[in-house]
């Protein structure tokens, strides 16, 4: 309970950002997804600007900083995927203008081992929206078909 009241804490400023649309429908994921793969949050990291990791747990994101902390997408299982190769684990992006600490996500998704279905696009695997690309597992076998008919 406590995890989900974090991760709940941790994603009310997206929703509270007024134009800014955090929110996708399956039907657009899986229209946009170019990676439909199963796998679960295996870490947290952060990098600044220049791709260095940053390991402080009160270091930010937000606008003007050029910190982004990434999900760390451990793959169980390639649905689809137009990449020759799906890496192992696939560090997601977060939305970087968003205020976060990397203490508080990793904290967020400490010892989280849900798995879920993961929607990506992209050569460099990132979410159909800035931060959105997990669905329950429970969605995959629309999510495939919604994908199938928008990709003949």
């Amino acid at each position: 309970m406590r995890r989900a009241l974090l991760l709940l804490v941790a994603l009310v400023p997206a929703i509270a950002m007024a134009g800014f649309p955090f929110e996708a429908t399956l039907e657009e994921m899986a229209q946009q997804a170019d990676h439909i793969l199963v796998g679960r949050v295996a870490g947290v990291d952060m990098v600044d600007g220049q791709g260095r990791p940053v390991e402080d747990p009160e270091a930010r994101t937000g606008p003007s900083l050029d910190n982004t902390i990434r999900l760390l997408i451990q793959v169980d299982q390639v649905l689809v995927s137009n990449a020759a190769k799906v890496p192992d684990v696939i560090p997601v992006p977060l939305a970087s203008h968003l205020h976060y600490k990397l203490g508080q996500i990793q904290e967020a998704h400490e010892g989280d081992q849900e798995v879920r279905l993961v929607l990506l696009k992209g050569s460099d695997f990132v979410g159909i929206k800035p931060g959105v690309f997990l669905r329950p597992l429970t969605d995959k076998d629309k999510a495939l078909r919604l994908h199938a008919a928008s990709h003949p």
